[in-house]
């Protein structure tokens, strides 16, 4: 018997070249919230962040969602990302909107590499996507 289920859901779409827009929701029994952030695809900073709570445990809650604010100019991509984020959402907002906000940056590359293949497979539809996949991670790592 399933007592307890969350769930969180990560989309993204490509506004323009530099931006990646993601929308990141989390629902449980207790908690239904969502982000919609933009992203600079190179550097990783947050350009802009709206938070909307449907469904909380007390008054308190959506006192987080100015928080969000702080996050603009945030990079996704640096080191201590998760511990920062952590720390100035999760802790002075709302953790479960930091955990959301997380879970999009470990989707930037993810996102970005289905994107490269999708223009790709538009040109040429025989690629072999595996080797696509390990061109574009090995392109990454440089």
């Amino acid at each position: 018997m399933i007592t307890f289920n969350r769930s969180q859901v990560i989309t993204a779409e490509f506004p323009d070249e530099k931006t990646v827009r993601f929308n990141g929701t989390l629902e449980d029994h207790i908690y239904s919230m969502e982000i919609n952030m933009d992203v600079n695809i190179a550097d990783g900073k947050i350009l802009a962040i709206e938070g909307i709570m449907k469904r909380y445990t007390n008054f308190v809650c959506p006192q987080a969602v100015p928080v969000l604010q702080t996050a603009i100019g945030m990079s996704l991509r640096e080191d201590d990302c998760e511990r920062r984020i952590m720390k100035e959402i999760g802790r002075k907002g709302c953790e479960h909107f930091a955990e959301i906000i997380i879970e999009c940056g470990r989707c930037l590359d993810q996102a970005g590499m289905t994107k490269a293949m999708w223009q790709t497979l538009e040109t040429d539809p025989g690629i072999d996507q595996l080797d696509f996949m390990e061109n574009w991670l090995a392109e990454q790592a440089v």
